[in-house]
């Protein structure tokens, strides 16, 4: 019978001090990494020309007039899709690695939370991302959501669709009256401050939002985003009925269902103000928060004769000048 033999192990034991300076290392390493990537992704932008935000000084172009019905010839210079594609891949980068770096400066200091409001989100989604970061109760939640009679800066509503879509940090357990301060400034410095007087005389900041948070549902990109807006406008200039499924989504969303659930034929008939197949004329507000790109497409629609769209499986648009020619696409694509 064999003898059993047991082996004593030895272990040594790391000193505290040193694993906590083992540990720091690594998270200097690891935000140096990123902070590389980081600036690489800047200069990537910046080749790309894909900064939406707009300088100090410069405001919002408007091409389109609802009082004359007219959008005027293209003196915003739309890109090539190489270009627009290189402008979303890198801007995608940039938000990716900016997210990364904010993850590891909250090991640093866990009691900052950092927050991305995407853009096409609606309140209530911008709400549960808050509620889970900052540690807030149903109270806070529906405080944040109701905020409009609590904050007002410049007469500016602080409803749907003035979420200005951006990262923000806050203290965990930061209140909801102060997130939501924060937010509308942002929105008055990046879009508010940026409509000239001439150019609300034109288009009101709530319209343009409308038209925007709609473009930004619809469109797979930027590239499509002029051009639904022109088809957007020319529905209004003929005094025909949006037929906008995403203002369906918005109408039916629910926590239950999801916020925005897939459209089935029978939801044409939804009683709901925001039912653009019903209801002529744009919803009562804004559906989502849009992008800098969604409102200056909003503003400066591509010129076309185009009244109908949709996009195939892949996602590409197409789009057609009468009902028949709709029909024909959506026998040929679907």
């Amino acid at each position: 019978m064999k003898s059993r033999t047991t082996t004593k192990r030895i272990s040594k034991r790391i000193p505290r001090t040193q694993q906590k300076t083992k540990l720091l290392s690594k998270k200097i390493i690891a935000t140096g990494f990123f902070l590389v990537l980081f600036f690489v992704a800047i200069i990537i932008l910046y080749l790309a020309g894909k900064k939406e935000s707009l300088s100090p000084d410069q405001n919002f172009i408007v091409t389109v007039n609802p009082i004359k019905k007219t959008i005027a010839d293209d003196r915003f210079e739309p890109e090539n899709k190489d270009a627009q594609l290189a402008r979303e891949i890198s801007m995608k980068v940039y938000e990716i690695l900016s997210d990364n770096i904010s993850s590891v400066a909250s090991l640093a200091n866990p009691s900052i939370k950092h927050i991305r409001v995407q853009p096409g989100m609606r309140k209530e989604e911008i709400a549960d991302i808050l509620a889970k970061k900052l540690n807030w109760d149903a109270k806070a939640e529906n405080i944040f959501l109701t905020t409009r009679s609590v904050v007002a800066l410049d007469d500016i509503k602080f409803t749907e669709g003035y979420y200005f879509p951006t990262g923000y940090s806050f203290e965990k357990n930061t209140p909801p009256e102060k997130v939501a301060e924060v937010m509308i400034s942002e929105f008055k410095e990046e879009i508010a401050d940026k409509f000239a007087s001439s150019t609300k005389s034109i288009i009101s900041i709530e319209t343009a939002l409308k038209i925007a948070s709609i473009i930004e549902r619809e469109s797979n990109g930027t590239r499509d985003m002029r051009l639904i807006s022109g088809i957007i406008w020319n529905r209004i200039f003929n005094g025909m009925s949006l037929d906008i499924d995403a203002t369906l989504q918005y109408a039916k969303g629910s926590e239950k269902n999801g916020w925005w659930p897939k459209v089935l034929s029978e939801d044409k008939y939804i009683e709901s103000p925001y039912n653009t197949y019903q209801n002529k004329g744009l919803p009562p507000s804004p559906i989502s928060s849009p992008s800098m790109a969604a409102i200056q497409a909003a503003l400066n629609p591509k010129k076309t004769e185009c009244l109908f769209y949709l996009h195939d499986k892949r996602r590409n648009i197409h789009c057609s000048v009468t009902y028949q020619e709709h029909v024909k696409n959506i026998n040929r694509y679907y």
